[in-house]
């Protein structure tokens, strides 16, 4: 593409820009498009990546050149006011690889980054500019090790519960804090922290094991100059994303994430995608139909080891894809890079671990944990998760903010049989939504898992084995029950039925709306401010409103 772009006579001054920052025309130009933060778990180590994907595009016959965008990570800052960046930093990323990108001059991209909402910011981008790509991210951060047990980052956040409850001794603080991990990363613990970098490698987008194999590691630079040499043979034959991203592709990905326990995060992605690229027919209500016919596939072995780790030991995303394909529960029919469909992708493929990643006759659940659900507590929808598909009835304890909630439960406020209901988290109302992570960790320290509900219009993370709404709209910035219910409510949630629902009868509906001081009352700066009045509902993926 460079080549020809300063062939023509009227390109002298490209031919000076070419010649001063030692560009080589006769060769193909990958750009390496970094998300390098040295404040940041995920993003920190992203330099050595680079390093191995420009020898793998050196060595692949291509030039190379690096740029950044800016990049969050949300990792230990989960209940403060910077997690509200978090998803608005997907279009943020979008837009700054639209402007980096636009000149014309990449002949492909390796897109360097591990965060969910930054890779799906820069796979929007791309896709704007339908230039071909390749992602690798960092792998995922070493286990922190507790009482001869390995834990994810959660951990921090449940041990204040057990110091708060006595069920783990304060002096204990020190033996937690030898054990930090040094290794960063993605969370080993959470599934969902790493899907989106996992769901890449089923449309050969990213190569084998990017998604679950660990930090630092020999096989983890491996990786790296793999993608590199995957980039300039995408590049070489114009496989871009419009190619490989069809409708059959998308559905594909959304039952792996499913059969891996699900990601609301990534299907709000999933959707945003597929608005994209004009997708008519992946919505909020066809994930919801897709949820109830696919089987959760992966399972702890071992409880005291971590899951991403056994996930990749037992053949990882691609061991789940050879499950789903002989089940037929994803077409294999679907090109995933330039010559190859996904069922000769997996021709090799075995599964070294099978309690690990079941087969569907033998399946955790025998549909994921992710479900969709509605009623006049949900009117337009919202995700349900759960580890037992069961129903809930309990007594609305309602909080305007996670700040709130994380405040009730270290006051020991929230007992069992209660709804926890946190207002506030929605991408108008937050600003920004935030994934309700402190409250639910908390909960499960204090073993209320089992015990409680919690109900947003928030995000919601995937560790967490209670029963718990997130994504309700319409959200609490708008008129509703969502947005006028009271301490007290009796409220119903019913997996088998898909329903949540709150009796409050039509006159003392109406009253509370008319009393009701309804509007986006939390923190937010210019950038979230703006994000929040452009930005569409939850259940539409949270895209760009374009006005008419």
């Amino acid at each position: 593409m460079l080549r020809e772009f300063i062939e023509q006579l009227d390109k002298l001054p490209q031919k000076a820009m070419v010649n001063c920052v030692e560009i080589n025309p006769e060769k193909p130009l990958i750009g390496i498009i970094s998300a390098q933060n040295d404040v940041s778990f995920a993003h920190k180590n992203l330099d050595a990546i680079c390093k191995r994907v420009k020898d793998g595009i050196t060595a692949s016959g291509a030039t190379t050149k690096v740029t950044h965008v800016a990049s969050i990570d949300c990792t230990a800052l989960h209940g403060t006011q910077s997690t509200k960046y978090d998803l608005p930093s997907r279009d943020l990323t979008a837009n700054a690889v639209e402007l980096i990108c636009s000149n014309e001059f990449f002949d492909g991209l390796v897109f360097v980054a591990s965060e969910p909402n930054i890779v799906a910011g820069m796979l929007l981008g791309a896709i704007r500019l339908n230039i071909p790509c390749a992602f690798v991210c960092e792998g995922t951060m070493m286990p922190i090790e507790h009482q001869n047990k390995e834990h994810g980052f959660a951990h921090f956040f449940e041990q204040i519960a057990r110091i708060k409850t006595g069920k783990t001794p304060f002096e204990a603080i020190e033996e937690i804090e030898s054990n930090l991990p040094i290794a960063l990363g993605t969370d080993c613990e959470r599934y969902g922290a790493n899907s989106f970098n996992c769901i890449l490698e089923a449309v050969g987008l990213a190569v084998k094991g990017n998604g679950t194999a660990p930090a630092l590691s020999v096989e983890r630079k491996t990786i790296a100059y793999k993608t590199g040499e995957l980039a300039v043979k995408l590049a070489n034959s114009k496989f871009t994303p419009r190619r490989v991203l069809t409708q059959t592709s998308l559905c594909n990905l959304v039952t792996l994430d499913l059969a891996c326990g699900g990601s609301s995060t990534t299907m709000l992605n999933l959707i945003a995608i597929a608005k994209e690229l004009g997708i008519k027919n992946l919505t909020f209500d066809t994930i919801g139909d897709m949820a109830k016919s696919t089987p959760m596939l992966l399972h702890c072995e071992d409880e005291r080891r971590c899951i991403m780790p056994q996930f990749h030991k037992a053949g990882g995303v691609y061991g789940m894809l050879k499950h789903l394909l002989e089940a037929r529960l994803i077409k294999g029919d679907v090109f995933v890079s330039d010559g190859f469909t996904l069922e000769q992708m997996l021709a090799n493929t075995t599964v070294s671990n099978i309690n690990v990643i079941r087969p569907t006759d033998n399946s955790v659940m025998g549909s994921s944990r992710l479900r969709t659900i509605r009623g006049n507590v949900a009117e337009k929808g919202a995700f349900v998760q759960y580890s037992e598909e069961s129903s809930f009835t309990g007594t609305a304890k309602v909080y305007s903010n996670e700040e709130m909630a994380v405040d009730a439960l270290l006051h020991r406020e929230i007992r069992s049989g209660d709804v926890v209901v946190i207002r506030g988290e929605g991408p108008q109302s937050g600003p920004g939504m935030r994934e309700i992570y402190s409250s639910l960790a908390l909960l499960k320290g204090f073993d209320l898992e089992d015990k409680v509900a919690v109900i947003t219009d928030g995000r919601i993370p995937d560790f967490y084995n209670g029963i718990v709404v997130g994504h309700i709209t319409p959200e609490s910035s708008e008129q509703s029950v969502f947005s006028v219910l009271q301490d007290g409510d009796e409220i119903e949630i019913s997996i088998p039925k898909g329903k949540i629902t709150c009796d409050i009868k039509a006159k003392e509906l109406a009253q509370r709306q008319r009393d009701a001081d309804i509007g986006v009352s939390n923190y937010g700066n210019f950038f979230l401010k703006n994000w929040a009045k452009t930005c569409a509902t939850a259940i539409e993926g949270c895209i760009y409103k374009f006005k008419k």
